[in-house]
This record gives C-alpha cells, sequence and structure tokens, in this order.
C-alpha cells in the first residue's frame, strides 16, 4: 500500500510534455484559402495556424475526439468524444476549468474573436501548447485528436494531429 502511494505521488508530480508527429487541416474552399498548419519549436511541441476566412462565420458547431494507445503496434481507442457550441464557449467560458485553461493556451498569440460571429479575414494562432495544461492524470500514450468545425451544417475545417504524450 505504501509503495502503490508513493507511486502514485511521484506519478502526479511527473511533468508531461506533448511531440507532434502530424498536423493536417483541410477548409472548404468557399469558406477560406491560404491555410497554414505546422509544427514548430525544438521539440516538435508547439503548433501554428493561419487561414484567410473568406466569409463571416455565425455560428460554430464543434467536435473533438481524441484517441489514445499504449503501443505503436495497438489500435487507437477513443478517449474522448465531444460536440459542443463553439460561440458559446468563447462567448461563456467558465474561468478555471480545464477547458478553459485549454482555451486560453490556444488563443494566447491569435486574433481569435472573443465573440461570434467571426468577422472574415486572416485569423491566426501562433505557437500554441498545451503542455502547461495537459493533466497529470493524462498517461504516457500515442494520440490521434480529430476535430471538426461546422457552420450552417457545412463542414468548414477539419484538423487531425499525432502526437506523443511523454514525461519530461
Amino acid at each position: 500500500m505504501i509503495l502503490l502511494l508513493i507511486q502514485l505521488i511521484h506519478y502526479t508530480e511527473t511533468k508531461r510534455q506533448l511531440r507532434w508527429e502530424c498536423f493536417d487541416c483541410k477548409i472548404g474552399p468557399q469558406f477560406g484559402d491560404k491555410m497554414k498548419c505546422q509544427v514548430g519549436g525544438t521539440r516538435n511541441s508547439v503548433l501554428n495556424v493561419e487561414v484567410n476566412l473568406r466569409e463571416e462565420l455565425d455560428a460554430i458547431k464543434t467536435y473533438v475526439k481524441i484517441s489514445t494507445k499504449f503501443k505503436i503496434t495497438s489500435p487507437y481507442r477513443k478517449f474522448f468524444d465531444i460536440t459542443f457550441d463553439g460561440c458559446r464557449v468563447i462567448t461563456d467560458m467558465v474561468q478555471g476549468t480545464m477547458v478553459s485553461n485549454m482555451f486560453k493556451a490556444i488563443v494566447r498569440s491569435s486574433n481569435q474573436p472573443r465573440k461570434c460571429p467571426i468577422k472574415k479575414g486572416l485569423i491566426y494562432y501562433h505557437n500554441i501548447s498545451l503542455e502547461e495544461v495537459l493533466p497529470m492524470f493524462v498517461p504516457n500514450s500515442y494520440l490521434f485528436v480529430e476535430v471538426g468545425l461546422f457552420s450552417k451544417r457545412q463542414s468548414y475545417l477539419n484538423v487531425t494531429l499525432r502526437g506523443e504524450v511523454s514525461e519530461k
């Protein structure tokens, strides 16, 4: 029992790091162009996105699915799967929650509007790092993240990420 407690204390004190292997973005041509999605940083730990929106987005439905696996040869298994109103989240964010901390990390170095509608023009997100808000309970694993954004029941942006969570 004491050994288990020591292991648990050590586990919660261990910092996590993310390394992204693949970052792919696709936007519907009627919604935007000049899209750039890049992995950066010294350990491939930050993400950069730029897109020129061709039309105003007055409603955003967001779908996020995170799958994990512990061995490279194993299949991915769904860990987290949620659909939500993106406009409501960006305007009514409850401070101090895990979701709000992740949202802040994503929009920290961006020109992301804090309410809808999102006007047409250049939208950018620079040096997105989720390491500092990654919950300690996330184990070492391989990640596959899928994000879909919809407006007026049409998919306008699809993002996929593959990476790895490990100890620092």
